[in-house]
């Protein structure tokens, strides 16, 4: 199923392709009528060839139009994307699913537009529902073209992003909680003992994720030594089996995927942080927004104690996990040092820490206790203003309390 959904989300092309479908079909089903039931209408629907292919042109071309338009704004807001967030935040507007639906239906109303132009010949004589339908379909297109507008004036905001890769993080963790509960997966102290077979990676790149359904079969024991989101190359040896052959459970890919991977998805936010700090764009406020949504994440995720994850059912996979203060490093490390010199930056930073304590549990919040001096260690505090540093040093003191 994991396999399914990754699939599902990393293929674009999948909802525009059945849209283009439908519109040929349509143009089956309006054919069928016009040749075969038309008699059951009365006279006054019908419309003349010449009319009809006089509509079907101008939906086409007007149309085609739009379509054009669309795949241009597209474009606008993956450079956006890129250059502004993040290379890594681009799948999240390419996959949503709501732009997708959009593109479709143009493509499925310029499928129609063209067969069906292609069909009206003097063999069909007089047009019931064809010139109809086109009409239908351009006024759906017109809801279609203005819903877009509205996504893409959403999409476009920083905060709207940052919204979503919260949302996307904070469902990873109500997932884990929920199989926690469920009693589906158990945390366990590594230290395990390997197995015999070893397993080894199929081609270089990044471990997206592991399909639990197809390896806890019966009878099979697997641990898997990697991260979920580490970079393998090919023949690297990333964990052990009872058995041979169970690599076609363990995904690997050319990019990271969030699917499993909670770490990208606090990387993507500390990406939109660096971004909006560097010299170039220059906006403390966006990454203090984005340090307020890691902290919230991290909140959550202190929660959960350290240690392997264990996968039960017919059989077992245990799952090496990142721990808390290697993803508390990872996290904050290129903040901490591109964000020095904003001090509004740096108390947002600590204010994260702060609110990553609420929650966590006791080993977590020691981590967090020694961590906060380490965020400015690199601080010149006799460099600042009175201001700065009795501002600093309030966020400071109330970060460690």
């Amino acid at each position: 199923m994991k396999r399914l959904k990754l699939i599902y989300q990393e293929t674009n092309w999948w909802w525009p392709l059945l849209y283009g479908v439908g519109g040929a079909l349509l143009t089956a089903c309006v054919l069928a009528t016009d040749l075969y039931l038309k008699n059951y209408f009365p006279d006054d629907w019908k419309t003349t060839l010449d009319l009809g292919r006089t509509i079907h042109s101008s939906v086409f071309a007007g149309l085609l139009t739009m379509m054009t338009f669309t795949f241009s704004t597209i474009l606008v807001v993956l450079t956006t994307y890129s250059s502004q967030f993040s290379p890594r935040t681009l799948p999240n507007f390419i996959e949503n699913r709501q732009v997708q639906h959009i593109f479709g239906i143009f493509i499925g109303a310029v499928t129609y537009s063209i067969t069906m132009l292609f069909f009206v010949r003097p063999s069909l004589r007089g047009s019931v529902v064809a010139s109809a339908v086109a009409v239908l379909v351009v006024l759906i297109s017109i809801i279609a073209f203005v819903a877009f507008i509205h996504i893409v004036s959403q999409s476009i905001r920083v905060t709207t992003l940052l919204d979503r890769l919260h949302r996307e993080g904070s469902q990873l963790i109500e997932e884990q909680i929920d199989n926690l509960k469920a009693e589906k997966h158990h945390f366990i102290s590594d230290g395990y003992d390997s197995l015999q077979y070893p397993i080894v990676a199929s081609e270089s790149g990044y471990l997206q994720l592991l399909d639990y359904s197809a390896l806890a079969k019966e009878g099979m024991n697997i641990q898997v030594d990697v991260t979920i989101g580490s970079y393998v190359t090919k023949g690297q040896a990333i964990g052990t089996a009872n058995e041979e052959g169970v690599e076609s459970g363990i995904i690997i890919g050319p990019t990271r995927s969030s699917v499993q991977d909670f770490t990208f998805v606090i990387q993507k936010l500390s990406e939109v942080g660096l971004r909006a700090i560097s010299p170039g764009i220059n906006d403390p406020n966006t990454a203090r927004h984005a340090l307020r949504q890691i902290g919230d994440l991290l909140r959550n995720f202190a929660m959960l104690p350290d240690g392997s994850l264990l996968i039960g059912g017919e059989g077992s996979v245990i799952v090496k996990r990142v721990t808390f203060s290697e993803l508390l490093y990872e996290t904050f490390y290129q903040l901490r040092h591109y964000g020095q010199e904003d001090i509004s930056v740096l108390a947002t930073m600590l204010e994260s820490l702060e609110s990553a304590k609420r929650n966590a549990l006791s080993e977590h919040r020691a981590t967090i206790q020694t961590f906060i001096p380490f965020v400015c260690s690199e601080l010149d505090w006799s460099s600042l203003n009175d201001w700065d540093r009795v501002h600093l040093e309030k966020v400071l003191e109330k970060a460690l309390a």
